[in-house]
């Protein structure tokens, strides 16, 4: 069983002229109640604790730069400078005793330091261990969490993601099943649950984790389910449009995962039988023209000549073209440049007809923002006074640069279009060699004598259709082939999501898990009554159920439970549910399943218009809790003495006015 003590809380403050600040909280076991008005610092207690088991991102902090403390905590205290402040945390397990360090203003904020003592020894004790509290490494081997975990008993699990990883649970996402923030904390169960880390139905499994239910394994089971169905409808999507595509070509159909072509010479058969159709056909065809060319040497040794010829000159020919279209990208991109430089002459010409006419026309304000034209000055236009980085040179100098600039690239232009201009020349040489080739390869082949040539002629179309056909269905063979690792995956994925829709089917909730979901909604009807919410309604009372809906969180099937009541009525509600996961889980400690560290953290629930005598009566519930068993940490206040004199054996530590802060000046 799990298990989290907190034994005391220790801040120090030191300011840049070494005055010292602080407090010290000491905790006990059972009900905890923390006493004071508002704003003297009870919610800094609590932040504290939270800060000190490394998880301020329960409290809403991400981020290393964000300080979850006031600034009398690391900025400034009485109007002096903090030059550092840390606190420590001394915790239990039931069986052995730690402290921690951390800095809240320091050197080593992502680190804590650890000791095997208690907190007022912490100085003399020198055995150390340092730990990673945030960013990379916090469930390594000197993680802060993969020592808090171990220390209170938790067992390290893995959880799928929504981008189809695996991510640890972490202390904050657990954290929010018995700590209930001040602010946000009371909008709902669980609202200040931790989602950043991307983990599927988070609220839900960190419930069947912290309870150990048998159904913890389930539903891990159903969201593996999820991610086959989507992985399978994917790869389905996928394998579809390929298949699709390929039909289409290939002018086919499906049967059996195998593509049937509709042929004009042997009508329809599959695509790999129509393939040995063609490869026979156009070895027969080879063959026939192999005995024929054979008598026609001095041709065929002609024609290759020529065929030869012509893709050398073909590749001349595009090689050409590639360099004439370089060369005219080239030159756009110069004849641009020049266009740019023709509107900056334009620009300094008007510029230069302003600056005579500021002089010979005595003009006395900008034209651009009408201010007085003053005796020039370095680091200012002389006609609109804007302020100048550096200083620029004259319209006139301008000119003379661009002049040059126009010219020089003039000239290149004129050359790159003659080297443009050569080129087409030798690619219209080429061009025409081309043509004269095509033309003798043309005469040869109408005028060769013999009918055995002209059958040569066209067996060798035949064979050359017979071919084109074998390697468009070969191909299209070949790519309907490589969509096998995609079937594979579907079928294996199909059979895996087949065995787990079968596991899911027959579950049955387990006597453990049935025992614990209805031990908490006894609890939280129990609860409910004690804490006189619907006005003790036992019908609607008794209809509240606790289940796998809604994250294991209080519902009413015909009713949404928290818009019948009040503000003060949800308040209660949320109070009875946490109440009863402490209740549930101290009734089954003898279960080594459960997670529940048998804390429970209760900041200031009346600033969320819980009325006093409500609060009175949770007092009165958790009274009759095992103070052998539990921790409960409460922050309140009454300006009734009557009120305080009802929760004055709980209080471990009061601050009695407005002026009573928590952090007080420490001799030395």
């Amino acid at each position: 069983m799990s298990k989290l003590i907190i034994n005391k809380l220790t801040y120090t403050i030191i300011t840049q002229d070494d005055m010292k600040y602080g407090a010290t909280i000491p905790f006990k076991n059972g009900l905890n109640i923390i006493y004071g008005p508002n704003s003297v610092g009870k919610t800094s207690i609590i932040t504290g604790i939270i800060y000190g088991l490394g998880a301020e991102k329960g409290l809403g902090i991400f981020k290393t730069i964000q300080n979850p403390f006031k600034p009398e905590f690391y900025n400034s205290i009485d109007g002096k400078n903090i030059k550092t402040s840390y606190l420590l945390l001394e915790i239990s397990n039931g069986k052995e005793t730690v402290t921690i360090f951390r800095y809240i203003k320091g050197d080593e904020l992502h680190l804590a330091a650890v000791k095997n003592c208690s907190a007022d020894e912490f100085f003399k004790t020198e055995e150390v261990t340092k730990l990673i509290v945030s960013g990379e490494g916090v469930f390594s081997e000197n993680g802060f969490q993969n020592f808090l975990f171990n220390f209170i008993g938790l067992k390290q699990v893995e959880l799928p993601t929504y981008d189809n990883k695996l991510s640890k649970l972490y202390f904050e996402n657990i954290l929010p099943l018995f700590f209930v923030e001040q602010r946000a904390g009371w909008s709902q169960i669980q609202a200040r649950q931790v989602t950043r880390y991307n983990i599927k139905d988070v609220k839900k499994v960190a419930f069947e984790y912290v309870f150990g239910l048998d159904r913890f394994n389930l539903h891990l089971t159903v969201i593996k389910v999820r991610e086959l169905e989507t992985r399978i409808k994917k790869f389905k999507d996928e394998l579809y449009q390929k298949e699709e595509n390929l039909l289409i070509i290939a002018n086919a159909e499906k049967s059996e995962d195998i593509p049937i072509v509709n042929t004009n010479s042997i009508g329809k058969t599959s695509i790999y039988d129509y393939i040995k159709y063609l490869q026979e056909k156009y070895k027969a065809e080879s063959e026939f023209i192999n005995q024929l060319s054979s008598q026609n040497k001095e041709y065929e040794e002609s024609n290759e000549k020529l065929r030869d010829s012509l893709k050398t000159l073909d590749y001349q020919y595009r090689k050409a073209s590639e360099k004439v279209e370089k060369i005219s990208i080239e030159i756009s991109g110069y004849e641009s440049y020049i266009d740019r430089i023709t509107a900056n002459k334009y620009k300094n010409k008007q510029l230069k007809k302003i600056k005579e006419l500021s002089t010979d026309l005595n003009i006395k304000t900008c034209p651009v923002c009408e201010a007085k034209l003053q005796t020039k000055q370095d680091d200012e236009c002389i006609l609109c006074h804007s302020e100048l980085s550096k200083k620029i040179s004259t319209p006139e100098q301008n000119l003379a640069f661009l002049e040059d600039e126009e010219n020089t690239f003039k000239k290149v232009v004129k050359q790159r279009i003659l080297d443009r201009r050569k080129i087409i020349e030798q690619r219209n040489v080429i061009s025409d060699k081309i043509k004269e080739y095509e033309s003798q390869l043309e005469h040869q082949t109408k005028t060769f004598a013999g009918k055995e040539f002209a059958e040569l002629r066209k067996r060798i179309l035949d064979a050359d259709s017979t071919h084109k056909e074998m390697e468009k269905y070969s191909r299209i063979a070949q790519r309907w082939e490589d969509l096998k690792p995609l079937r594979r995956d579907i079928t294996i994925s199909s059979i895996e999501l087949e065995k787990l829709n079968e596991e899911v089917s027959q579950y049955k909730q387990t006597t453990n898990d049935e025992a614990i979901i209805n031990s908490i909604t006894n609890y939280v009807q129990s609860n409910v009554t004690s804490l006189g919410l619907f006005k003790g309604n036992q019908t609607l009372i008794r209809s509240i159920k606790v289940d796998g809906n809604d994250n294991y969180t209080p519902y009413l099937d015909n009713y949404d439970i928290y818009n019948i009541s009040s503000s003060s009525d949800n308040i209660r509600i949320i109070l009875s549910y946490y109440l009863s996961l402490l209740q549930t889980s101290i009734k089954f400690k003898n279960l080594d399943s459960i997670n529940f560290p048998n804390v429970l953290i209760l900041d200031e629930p009346k600033q969320q218009n819980l009325d006093n005598d409500s609060l009175i009566d949770c007092v009165s519930v958790i009274e009759n809790i095992s103070s052998d068993d539990a921790q409960v940490i409460l922050t309140t206040y009454s300006e009734l003495e009557s009120d305080r004199q009802k929760f004055e054996k709980h209080i471990i530590y009061e601050m009695k006015n407005k002026t009573d802060y928590l952090l007080k000046r420490l001799t030395k």
